[in-house]
């Protein structure tokens, strides 16, 4: 999901074009969709990085008031010794280093979100205690931002425009659009990206984090995972539980579930948030859609399945847009007036603001943080989906009855990875860490990206999992709960979790 943009990102299904044509929008939350045979790898013993090389001694330089470096870590850890890659990272000294404990590192979401393009906002907002007694680190995945970005942006028709094929098709000819233009894409991507693409996933990530603690001098590591960076915080704690010291995973990803039932499961979160967008519609909320918000949105989607909007620029919105910016505004209630604003333009003909927000959603934008191609790759490596398009289809069917607007297109976003030319490396199974020490996942009761069900289960299938529970209705806690961020301050420093049973708001 691509995660409130802010805060985290959540998984997203394509957003670049290929050719003549462009994939399904990314899609918001912490999955992808799907779930397909796939040939997998077994969890590695703890042992892994301790029988590889030490890595190279991290040499630090300054870079517009934090310092950077580089950790060279090997392309395939089944190939220790060949190809390498460079993992970009960015720091914050703890303003007290004499009582310095030692280096959190923080991922902020996505898949495919720029860590260093986020220090500075994730600093700014760290508890006092937290910045004088570690080093805040953070660091742009393999295939993101300095680390490798991966890029399938060919050009094309669909480049100029900004339009590809319905998202959430009905048809038969539209299905068989969908399936073409993910094809032209995912191709694009292997082209592109060569042997990285089958090293994105969070299984390698995963490694490459241990590497980084060793480099960092870290008896344990300390973590703090948003979002997506939940599901790679997971899969840490799953191949090396005795190297943890403290992980915090907010907005959590069920590590257990298959794709299609994160995906439903997501959906029907999206749903609710939606309905309650429409509540505060009926009174007045600067959209207007005559007492009935939900007949109001349908006729816009057919409007604009008919006739896309002119967008300026020589662009447009269709369909796609539009789902991603209805996304990309109900991951928290203090975005959904900008979204009122721009469905009101939308029914006067002007789609800018619709496409405004779809660009920045899907990484499109000007400054845009999040990698979308990087995104998908990630996802499709972490999340098995059905080959058979057959199943996709009858899939996305029965979501469709459980959440009208966002199950079909969440369903259909995993499409790109039923044609993904290499197969998922990540195991699906519920994360015991056994051996760990206390790991503290917090969810949020209305957390439309990341449902809380999904944090409550994680905390029960690990062996020593702490439930921090946020009463509220927004993604991820850390930066919108002052109690939150005070829980997790005392787990950190002191590694003391927080009593079972907490609840903050």
């Amino acid at each position: 999901m691509k995660l409130a943009l802010a805060v985290v990102v959540v998984l997203a299904i394509a957003a670049a074009a290929c050719d003549n044509a462009r994939p399904a929008r990314r899609t918001a939350g912490p999955v992808p969709t799907g779930r397909p045979p796939a040939t997998t790898l077994p969890p590695s013993s703890t042992s892994t990085s301790t029988t590889l090389a030490p890595p190279a001694p991290l040499v630090w330089t300054r870079c517009g008031g934090f310092e950077c470096a580089t950790l060279t870590v090997p392309l395939d850890y089944a190939q220790p010794h060949g190809a390498t890659v460079g993992i970009a990272l960015i720091r914050s000294r703890a303003t007290d280093p004499a009582h310095r404990i030692g280096s959190l590192v923080v991922n902020p979401g996505g898949p495919g979100e720029s860590g260093i393009a986020l220090i500075g906002r994730d600093v700014s907002l760290m508890p006092a205690g937290v910045r004088q007694r570690f080093d805040i680190v953070e660091f742009d995945p393999r295939g993101v931002g300095r680390s490798g970005a991966i890029s399938c942006t060919t050009g094309g028709a669909a480049a100029e425009t900004g339009l590809g094929p319905d998202p959430a098709p009905s048809t038969p000819a539209a299905v068989s659009a969908v399936v073409q233009s993910n094809t032209a894409y995912a191709q694009a991507c292997a082209h592109a990206a060569g042997a990285l693409l089958a090293h994105v996933g969070s299984v390698d990530v995963a490694r490459d984090l241990d590497q980084l603690r060793r480099a960092l001098g870290d008896q344990g590591l300390t973590y703090l995972g948003l979002s997506y960076g939940t599901l790679l915080g997971a899969t840490y704690a799953d191949l090396f539980p005795t190297h943890v010291r403290a992980l915090a995973l907010d907005g959590a990803i069920d590590p257990a579930l298959p794709m299609n039932q994160l995906q439903v499961d997501q959906a029907r979160s999206f749903e609710d948030a939606l309905d309650a967008f429409f509540a505060a519609c009926v009174p007045g909320c600067g959209w207007r859609p005559n007492g009935d918000p939900a007949t109001a949105l349908n006729a816009l989607f057919d409007r604009l399945r008919a006739h896309p909007l002119p967008a300026g620029g020589g662009e447009q919105a269709g369909p796609a847009e539009l789902y991603s910016a209805l996304l990309s505004r109900l991951y928290t209630p203090t975005r959904r007036a900008s979204l009122a604003s721009a469905l009101a333009a939308a029914e006067r003909g002007d789609g800018s603001a619709i496409r405004s927000l779809a660009d920045t959603y899907d990484g499109r934008a000007p400054g845009a943080t999040i990698n979308a191609d990087a995104s998908n790759a990630v996802n499709c490596l972490d999340h098995p989906v059905p080959r058979d398009i057959g199943q996709l289809e009858a899939e996305a069917n029965a979501a469709r009855a459980r959440a009208p607007v966002f199950g079909p297109i969440l369903v259909w976003g995993g499409v790109v990875c039923a044609v993904w030319p290499v197969p998922a490396t990540r195991a699906v199974h519920p994360v015991h860490a056994h051996g760990a020490p206390p790991i503290v996942v917090v969810g949020t009761t209305g957390d439309p990206a990341t449902p809380y069900s999904w944090a409550a289960a994680l905390a029960s299938e690990l062996d020593q999992g702490v439930l921090l529970t946020r009463r509220g209705d927004s993604h991820v806690a850390f930066f919108s709960s002052s109690c939150v961020r005070a829980a997790l301050e005392t787990y950190f420093v002191d590694r003391a979790p927080p009593p079972p049973g907490t609840s903050c708001q």
